[in-house]
């Protein structure tokens, strides 16, 4: 009789084995089917098209219709603009009108927060199946910005320093008091703009420099009680993911939880 030990070695070897890749492969292709729907890719701060590919590649397979939506820092992190960006693509998503599916990333989800808005409320109730949030809310204060740089310099122990330089940064691009409590009004409970029929699945590294631990669990703790009880809400956490980087440092385990955790469990798209 095999040990324990033996057995989760075992385990594990074959995990990382390429039939076990192959296995999820197919797994994942049979179950799918993304057709006649929409995926939004909202890319994070400093996203290039390399990053968006690897993203987008988790609908393309599935033959979901595929919006990428490629922004600069400043877009991302200047209320107006994002507000005018938002509008415009929440318009051409209820003109596509189909079924969506929407994969927030960093930052872009204050745009993502403001196409919610704009949309009318009981189409985007009906529309909108699923929500990835990647890496994110991030807390709308100079310490997200300074992990954000603390990140990209590969230096995460420096962000306490590089975060109070964003405090003018921020007055500029009218990141203001009043601006976090419309936020948060959009975010939090009764007033929230998020779909309550889409299924949610957060997905995040265990020491993100850009996220506050316990705004994210604030947040996740609000959806869990307001969502609809007909669907899922769940949470992964990488143990050692780079910001915004789990589907590169983790992309077997990633590709396998986004179809487990959160297409499978829109009927419409799961066989």
């Amino acid at each position: 009789m095999l040990s324990t030990k033996t057995l989760c070695v075992a385990r594990n070897n074959f995990r990382h084995s390429i039939e076990y890749k192959k296995f999820v492969r197919h797994l994942c292709s049979k179950t799918i089917d993304g057709r006649n729907a929409t995926a939004v890719v909202f890319g994070g701060f400093g996203f290039r098209e390399r990053q968006m590919t690897k993203h987008s590649s988790l609908y393309a397979k599935f033959n979901f219709n595929i919006v990428p939506i490629l922004s600069s820092v400043k877009e991302l992190t200047t209320p107006t603009v994002a507000s005018t960006r938002a509008k415009t693509l929440a318009e051409k998503l209820q003109n596509i009108n189909q079924p969506l599916v929407i994969h927030s990333i960093s930052g872009s989800f204050w745009t993502m927060i403001y196409m919610f808005e704009y949309m009318d409320k009981d189409w985007r109730e009906e529309k909108v199946k699923a929500i990835v949030f990647d890496s994110c809310p991030p807390m709308s204060d100079v310490y997200a910005f300074g992990g954000w740089m603390a990140f990209r310099i590969k230096r995460n122990f420096l962000k306490p320093y590089l975060s109070f330089p964003f405090y003018p940064y921020m007055y500029l691009c009218g990141i203001t008091d009043k601006w976090r409590h419309q936020n948060h009004l959009k975010m939090f409970g009764k007033t929230s703009v998020i779909p309550r029929n889409a299924s949610i699945l957060f997905m995040h590294g265990r020491n993100d420099p850009v996220l506050n631990k316990d705004y994210l669990a604030k947040f996740i703790k609000d959806i869990k009680a307001n969502q609809s009880p007909k669907v899922s809400v769940a949470e992964k956490q990488f143990e050692r993911s780079r910001h915004a980087m789990s589907v590169i440092d983790y992309p077997e385990e990633y590709k396998r939880i986004h179809v487990d955790q959160l297409l499978s469990k829109v009927p419409e798209w799961s066989s």
